[in-house]
Protein backbone atom coordinates (compact mmCIF):
# COMPACT_ATOMS: atom_id res chain seq x y z
CA UNK A 1 0.00 0.00 0.00
CA UNK A 2 2.78 2.54 0.89
CA UNK A 3 4.46 1.82 -2.46
CA UNK A 4 1.16 2.45 -4.31
CA UNK A 5 0.71 5.81 -2.98
CA UNK A 6 4.49 6.58 -3.10
CA UNK A 7 4.30 5.93 -6.52
CA UNK A 8 0.81 7.72 -7.51
CA UNK A 9 2.60 10.54 -5.49
CA UNK A 10 5.34 10.45 -7.26
CA UNK A 11 4.08 10.34 -10.62
CA UNK A 12 1.32 13.03 -9.74
CA UNK A 13 4.81 15.14 -8.91
CA UNK A 14 6.40 14.61 -12.20
CA UNK A 15 3.13 15.31 -14.45
CA UNK A 16 2.57 18.77 -12.47
CA UNK A 17 6.22 19.39 -12.79
CA UNK A 18 5.68 18.65 -16.50
CA UNK A 19 3.04 20.86 -17.30
CA UNK A 20 4.66 23.73 -15.12
CA UNK A 21 7.92 23.27 -17.30
CA UNK A 22 6.09 23.43 -20.59
CA UNK A 23 3.58 26.34 -20.15
CA UNK A 24 6.10 28.41 -18.05
CA UNK A 25 5.42 31.01 -15.06
CA UNK A 26 3.96 33.92 -15.25
CA UNK A 27 2.93 36.65 -17.77
CA UNK A 28 4.70 37.92 -21.02
CA UNK A 29 8.52 38.18 -21.41
CA UNK A 30 8.79 41.49 -22.10
CA UNK A 31 6.23 45.16 -21.25
CA UNK A 32 3.87 45.16 -23.62
CA UNK A 33 4.98 47.69 -27.06
CA UNK A 34 2.75 49.19 -29.64
CA UNK A 35 3.30 49.49 -33.16
CA UNK A 36 5.24 52.57 -34.06
CA UNK A 37 6.34 53.45 -37.66
CA UNK A 38 7.15 57.35 -39.19
CA UNK A 39 9.33 58.60 -41.67
CA UNK A 40 12.95 60.52 -42.06
CA UNK A 41 13.59 63.18 -44.31
CA UNK A 42 16.66 65.57 -44.88
CA UNK A 43 15.58 68.75 -46.60
CA UNK A 44 12.54 67.02 -47.64
CA UNK A 45 14.30 64.28 -49.25
CA UNK A 46 13.60 60.74 -47.74
CA UNK A 47 16.45 59.43 -46.54
CA UNK A 48 17.27 55.65 -46.75
CA UNK A 49 19.82 53.63 -44.53
CA UNK A 50 18.90 55.79 -41.56
CA UNK A 51 19.36 54.36 -38.15
CA UNK A 52 16.28 55.96 -35.58
CA UNK A 53 17.07 55.70 -32.22
CA UNK A 54 14.04 55.94 -29.44
CA UNK A 55 16.16 56.88 -26.50
CA UNK A 56 13.96 56.16 -22.85
CA UNK A 57 13.59 59.25 -20.64
CA UNK A 58 11.07 57.69 -18.77
CA UNK A 59 12.76 54.01 -17.74
CA UNK A 60 11.27 52.19 -20.09
CA UNK A 61 13.27 50.31 -22.79
CA UNK A 62 14.80 51.99 -25.90
CA UNK A 63 13.54 50.92 -29.68
CA UNK A 64 15.02 51.27 -32.90
CA UNK A 65 14.75 50.96 -36.12
CA UNK A 66 16.59 51.39 -40.16
CA UNK A 67 14.77 53.45 -42.80
CA UNK A 68 13.93 52.44 -46.40
CA UNK A 69 14.34 53.61 -49.84
CA UNK A 70 11.08 56.13 -49.05
CA UNK A 71 13.16 57.25 -45.85
CA UNK A 72 9.97 54.88 -43.69
CA UNK A 73 10.76 53.05 -40.57
CA UNK A 74 9.37 50.60 -37.86
CA UNK A 75 10.14 50.57 -34.20
CA UNK A 76 11.75 47.20 -32.51
CA UNK A 77 11.96 46.94 -29.00
CA UNK A 78 12.59 43.01 -28.75
CA UNK A 79 11.11 41.53 -31.91
CA UNK A 80 11.08 42.69 -35.05
CA UNK A 81 8.71 45.19 -35.76
CA UNK A 82 6.90 45.25 -32.55
CA UNK A 83 7.21 48.64 -31.61
CA UNK A 84 7.97 51.00 -28.59
CA UNK A 85 7.11 50.46 -25.26
CA UNK A 86 4.77 53.74 -23.88
CA UNK A 87 6.18 56.66 -22.66
CA UNK A 88 8.74 59.63 -23.65
CA UNK A 89 12.11 59.44 -25.76
CA UNK A 90 14.86 61.32 -26.49
CA UNK A 91 15.62 60.88 -30.61
CA UNK A 92 19.10 60.00 -32.39
CA UNK A 93 19.34 59.44 -35.87
CA UNK A 94 22.17 58.86 -37.58
CA UNK A 95 23.27 57.87 -41.75
CA UNK A 96 26.60 55.82 -42.22
CA UNK A 97 28.06 54.58 -45.76
CA UNK A 98 26.96 50.98 -46.65
CA UNK A 99 29.45 48.38 -46.50
CA UNK A 100 29.72 46.11 -49.10
CA UNK A 101 31.45 42.91 -48.62
CA UNK A 102 32.09 40.31 -51.09
CA UNK A 103 31.62 36.70 -50.70
CA UNK A 104 32.15 33.34 -51.81
CA UNK A 105 29.78 30.42 -50.91
CA UNK A 106 31.88 28.30 -48.39
CA UNK A 107 34.64 31.14 -47.98
CA UNK A 108 37.69 32.53 -49.71
CA UNK A 109 39.87 30.05 -50.83
CA UNK A 110 43.68 29.90 -49.63
CA UNK A 111 46.25 31.67 -51.71
CA UNK A 112 49.87 31.55 -51.07
CA UNK A 113 49.88 35.81 -52.44
CA UNK A 114 47.44 36.51 -49.82
CA UNK A 115 50.55 36.85 -47.32
CA UNK A 116 52.07 39.89 -46.78
CA UNK A 117 54.29 41.88 -44.52
CA UNK A 118 52.12 45.11 -44.77
CA UNK A 119 50.16 46.37 -42.33
CA UNK A 120 45.85 47.11 -43.10
CA UNK A 121 45.87 50.86 -45.58
CA UNK A 122 45.92 53.78 -43.72
CA UNK A 123 41.95 54.14 -45.40
CA UNK A 124 40.63 50.93 -43.89
CA UNK A 125 41.28 52.54 -40.56
CA UNK A 126 39.34 56.03 -40.80
CA UNK A 127 36.11 55.85 -38.42
CA UNK A 128 33.03 56.08 -40.53
CA UNK A 129 31.45 59.66 -41.07
CA UNK A 130 27.93 60.07 -40.09
CA UNK A 131 26.15 61.50 -43.75
CA UNK A 132 23.82 63.66 -41.43
CA UNK A 133 24.13 66.70 -39.45
CA UNK A 134 26.11 66.21 -36.48
CA UNK A 135 23.67 67.97 -33.74
CA UNK A 136 20.74 65.06 -35.05
CA UNK A 137 23.52 62.09 -33.74
CA UNK A 138 23.22 62.98 -29.69
CA UNK A 139 19.43 62.40 -28.68
CA UNK A 140 20.16 65.19 -25.90
CA UNK A 141 21.01 67.54 -28.50
CA UNK A 142 18.69 67.02 -31.26
CA UNK A 143 16.50 68.47 -30.69
CA UNK A 144 14.25 65.05 -31.73
CA UNK A 145 11.37 64.12 -29.18
CA UNK A 146 8.65 61.17 -29.48
CA UNK A 147 5.86 60.20 -27.14
CA UNK A 148 4.60 56.46 -27.93
CA UNK A 149 1.00 56.20 -26.33
CA UNK A 150 -1.07 53.07 -25.71
CA UNK A 151 -4.30 54.61 -26.91
CA UNK A 152 -3.94 56.31 -30.40
CA UNK A 153 -1.61 56.05 -33.67
CA UNK A 154 2.34 56.30 -32.87
CA UNK A 155 3.54 57.59 -36.65
CA UNK A 156 6.57 60.05 -36.29
CA UNK A 157 7.78 62.47 -38.89
CA UNK A 158 11.60 63.75 -38.83
CA UNK A 159 12.20 66.26 -40.92
CA UNK A 160 15.90 67.23 -40.83
CA UNK A 161 17.76 70.17 -41.76
CA UNK A 162 21.23 70.27 -42.85
CA UNK A 163 21.24 73.73 -42.42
Amino acid sequence: MYKKNLLCSVTVFLASFSIMAVVGCGGPKWPPTYKSSGTVTLDGTPVERATITFYPLDGQKPANATTDANGAFELTSFNAGDGATPGSFGVAIQKFPAIEIETIPGGTPYDESMNTDEGPSPDSEKDPVNELPEKYSNHEKSGLSATVVTDGENVFTFELKSK
